[in-house]
């Protein structure tokens, strides 16, 4: 009976193991993507202080293409966290469920399954809640390299181009404040909280986006 119990408990462990292995490493080959655009981008943006205008104006669209990429993969990279997380919810939904009716013998394959599945929802959980944040990283540099762009317009344009710098600043405080409420979220409350997260940062991002194009229209 003891063998057939830990026969029980390999197999259900190996299968989850395999699982496991296999989404991180999709979320690694991600992460080195995310990495490699990141690093580029803030050597651009330094590179831009030194620049004429015309090479400026290069590093400029250069620095936009990087962007998309960037963004595109953050979002492939989270989609798959929140893939797995739907995953293991569901998987404890139904190791809760056969707990209750599991034989002697096979509750101790259940119990440790259980656990690894625990572990890793909440591993899984405060990588989403990482991600989010580094996009909160990623745009508090767009925003700042907004404000050094709107420094070198005219005096005319420089009022309402610093009322939209404002605007952006309320709006990445308000969705940094959201992510701060995420941490600390039970299982209950996280997914639709992590919405809310997710809501506040596209705002923040499309906000982004539009006034670095206003500030490139300006005079």
């Amino acid at each position: 009976m003891a063998t057939n119990t830990q026969a029980l408990k390999d197999k259900a462990m190996t299968d989850f193991e395999a699982g496991k292995k296999a989404f991180h490493d999709a979320r690694a080959k991600a992460q080195t993507r995310i990495d490699a655009a990141t690093a580029e981008i803030n050597k651009l943006r330094a590179d831009l202080k030194t620049q004429t205008a015309e090479v400026k104006a290069k590093t400029v669209a250069r620095i936009d293409e990087i962007t998309k990429e960037l963004d595109a993969t953050r979002k492939e990279k989270q989609d798959k966290i929140e893939a797995h997380l739907k995953a293991l919810h569901t998987e404890m939904d139904s190791i809760e469920a056969e707990l209750k009716h599991a034989a002697a013998e096979r509750k101790p394959a259940v119990e440790a399954k259980a656990k690894a599945v625990r572990e890793e929802y909440e591993s899984a959980r405060k990588a989403l809640t990482a991600s989010l944040e580094a996009d909160l990283t990623e745009l508090k540099a767009r925003i700042s390299a907004a404000s050094d762009a709107a420094a070198g317009k005219k005096e005319a344009a420089k009022s309402a181009i610093q009322t939209k710098i404002a605007d952006l600043h309320a709006k990445y405080d308000a969705a940094q404040k959201k992510v701060q409420g995420l941490k600390g979220a039970n299982a209950t409350a996280y997914d639709e909280l992590r919405r809310g997260v997710q809501t506040a940062i596209a705002d923040v991002r499309t906000a982004v986006h539009k006034a670095h194009a206003d500030i490139s229209a300006a005079a």
